[in-house]
């Protein structure tokens, strides 16, 4: 994932919560790879029975270098078809064609090291949205990507089963309020240069888009982007897990809802965390049509219902309330005042809150306390 510098709209509440400074960009690696990688922070194991469609990216070994495919591995991706995979843009966007046609795709393997297990299968070419110009639409600037996906076409088809973008009559899949999944390998802590070996999950609650504008500004494109973060604040993708799967049930099934694309440098789950619409209309257009064209295949779903959201403790704007009038606030919206820490850097008025752990829209469970700083 991208690191995603935050943006001066970041409010006090959280520069007090969150004093780690920010990093300007992402690491660019050698190999082009800028800022990707994989990893999921604070999730829990996983198999591939139960995520068939996820799959790594990865370099090719080169002569001499007998590298572990964990170590290879640079970012994820899902099977839309059996030649198609879907990934983001920034994966890709650095590498010529013919790096791009040393990458190979590891698919239907839990442990990346089990070479044993599931197919490594080459990639044939990288395709990334353009405009009416021939021009690329991605856009990459301060940690953030627009327009950020691409397809990744292979050499063969693999036998793991693909997965639909949710189609235009399944939007309420990936609606604020609404569970998500996002797997892959990788680091589990920002601190760590090295992948779990092993693919992992994080549960995800869909937010509205004006958490992310809070966090990222104008660099948040409600077209082609997603918002979301884990419900207790934790959960988190991190640099890694770009291009890696976000997905939603509908019915018994389940949609591609998202790709991870950039969030937090420091992947805490306090801020939220940014994925590619690619069931917006914009990028699902894009995708459906390639795939069409390129594999003679409908990518996207349709018809799925999506199960009612589940209740929520709604985090509220409290900057400037008093305690009292905070704590009524916070009951009314299914939430609590958990710790009140001091803040002896204030100069506002004593009683008031200056600072919540949580972004106001915040989605977490029922009952949730909520860390608030005064002046002390």
């Amino acid at each position: 994932m991208l690191k995603a510098v935050s943006s001066a709209a970041v409010t006090v509440a959280l520069l007090l919560v969150l004093a780690l400074p920010a990093s300007p960009a992402a690491a660019s690696p050698a190999d082009g790879t800028a800022g990707a990688g994989i990893s999921i922070v604070n999730g829990k194991p996983a198999r591939i029975a139960d995520w068939p469609w996820q799959v790594a990216i990865a370099h090719r070994p080169g002569r001499g270098k007998a590298r572990s495919p964990r170590a290879r591995t640079f970012c994820g991706g899902a099977v839309i078809a059996p030649e198609l995979v879907l990934t983001a843009g920034h994966c890709v966007a650095r590498l010529s064609r013919s790096r791009v046609r040393r990458l190979e795709v590891i698919s239907g393997r839990t442990w990346l090291n089990r070479e044993g297990s599931g197919a490594v299968t080459p990639v044939r070419r990288g395709l990334m949205p353009t405009d009416a110009q021939g021009r690329r639409r991605y856009r990459e600037q301060f940690g953030s990507a627009d327009w950020d996906v691409a397809i990744l076409r292979l050499a063969s088809p693999v036998d793991a089963t693909p997965i639909r973008l949710a189609g235009p009559d399944e939007r309420g899949s990936w609606a604020p309020g609404q569970i998500v999944h996002s797997t892959g390998w990788g680091v589990t802590s920002s601190a760590s240069d090295r992948a779990s070996p092993r693919l992992r999950m994080a549960r995800q609650v869909m937010l509205k888009d004006k958490v992310c504008r809070l966090d990222n500004g104008r660099d948040f494109k409600r077209r082609t982007m997603n918002c979301h973060g884990g419900p207790g604040g934790n959960a988190s993708t991190c640099f890694g897990d770009s291009g890696g799967p976000s997905v939603a049930l509908v019915g018994e099934e389940h949609r591609l809802v998202g790709l991870t694309s950039f969030g937090d440098d420091f992947c805490r789950g306090n801020y939220p965390s940014v994925d590619t619409r690619v069931a917006g209309r914009a990028i699902r257009s894009w995708v459906a049509e390639v795939a069409l064209s390129v594999a003679g295949v409908d990518v996207v779903g349709a018809g799925g219902a999506a199960a009612a959201p589940p209740t929520w403790c709604r985090i509220p704007h409290l900057t400037g309330l008093t305690l009292p009038r905070a704590r009524a606030k916070l009951r009314r919206n299914r939430c609590r005042i958990g710790a009140v820490l001091r803040d002896r850097s204030s100069r506002a008025r004593r009683g008031r809150v200056v600072g919540t752990a949580r972004f106001p829209g915040w989605l977490a469970p029922v009952g949730y306390r909520l860390r608030v700083w005064v002046p002390g």
